[in-house]
């Protein structure tokens, strides 16, 4: 039963608010996610002030007294998927199962209703057979109660203690390695955007419904504006082809927590036609090795691939990464008021 709860609309200039809302999420991921790094308090507070490209956010906050022990936060495409929703829903573990959970969503489908959205997509943590236990709560409430998620991802994590440090592989024969430190050089975003429409091309989906954004030079620095503004900082390694010019090939592992013992491994895409010649581990290599060079403090990478990613997933064991959790996402139809 739920007593003193009330809900309301988070200010975004409301500062304390804010805190409590950080408070609420360090707690909860301290739960949770044990092994996850802190929180990063930057990348919170700017959440409102260096939003994402073509996306609009807004949040809920369930208080009891003077804390939150409840947020639903949501953003709000501008551009394409405009039929969605993105929810981000957390209840702090000593006030779950009072039915806080279930009065944010609803709040949240209101919400939905207003902005003419029809799908709420959320995601939610679960153990892996023979894995390290998980709170599951969000995955059994949905499932419970009919849903399936549309899309499981399976995440890794790589002890590079544990990793043998040997130099990186040289790229096949034709090829020549490319690297840099956040923004991507201007005479290269051509190709790296390219890259990364075939990445959305190419990335599996599940029975996730979803429209593919378009990117091009505008885009990728509008993402970069957004990731600087958070405090993220990055880096990529390419594969250019030699005869070419052409960039053929890019990964880029990111650093988003005050926290630099984590990062986390981003994009990794290869062109269809330079595929099967170990591109992608190449530049994945060359960047774990990059990114040492310049973080002293790295011990972890953890790498999202979907649970169909086979051959990604693969690459992935070669340099060390082992399956952690799985992580299932899924889409709400909204009910009508």
């Amino acid at each position: 039963m739920i007593r003193d709860v009330d809900i309301s609309r988070l200010d975004p200039v409301d500062s304390a608010a804010m805190d409590r809302w950080y408070d609420l999420i360090v707690e909860t991921d301290r739960h949770d996610v044990p092994d996850f790094p802190t929180p990063g308090r930057r990348k919170h507070l700017g959440r409102f002030e260096h939003p994402w490209p073509a996306t609009t956010e807004e949040a809920l906050l369930a208080w009891d007294g003077e804390r939150v022990v409840g947020a639903a936060s949501y953003e709000l495409p501008q551009a394409a998927n405009l039929s969605a929703l993105h929810l981000e829903l957390i209840v702090h573990p000593r006030h779950r199962r009072r039915g806080i959970g279930t009065r944010l969503l609803e709040e949240v489908y209101a919400a939905a209703r207003r902005h003419g959205r029809s799908l709420i997509e959320v995601q939610t943590v679960r153990a892996l057979p023979g894995g390290i236990a998980r709170d599951e709560a969000g995955y059994v409430h949905l499932t419970r109660r009919g849903h399936l998620p549309s899309m499981t991802s399976i995440r890794s994590r790589c002890h590079l203690a544990d990793v043998s440090h040997a130099e990186a592989p040289s790229p096949a024969a034709g090829y020549s390695l490319v690297q840099w430190r956040d923004a991507v050089p201007d005479e290269i975003i051509n190709d790296v955007a390219a890259l990364q429409n075939r990445l959305l091309l190419d990335a599996p989906t599940g029975d996730l419904a979803v429209e593919r954004v378009t990117y091009d030079a505008d885009r990728l620095r509008a993402d970069e504006t957004t990731q600087l503004g958070r405090g993220h900082h990055w880096y990529s390694t390419a594969a250019r082809h030699d005869a070419s010019g052409q960039i053929v090939a890019r990964t880029k592992l990111s650093f988003e927590s005050e926290d630099d013992t984590h990062a986390r491994q981003r994009i990794t895409i290869v062109e269809p036609g330079h595929r099967g010649l170990r591109l992608g581990l190449t530049v994945k290599a060359a960047n774990h090795a990059y990114a040492r060079s310049h973080e002293p403090a790295l011990r972890f990478v953890d790498a999202w691939n979907a649970e169909d990613n086979t051959h990604m997933r693969a690459v992935n064991a070669l340099l060390g990464f082992r399956p952690v959790d799985g992580w299932s996402v899924f889409q709400l139809p909204v009910p009508p008021a």
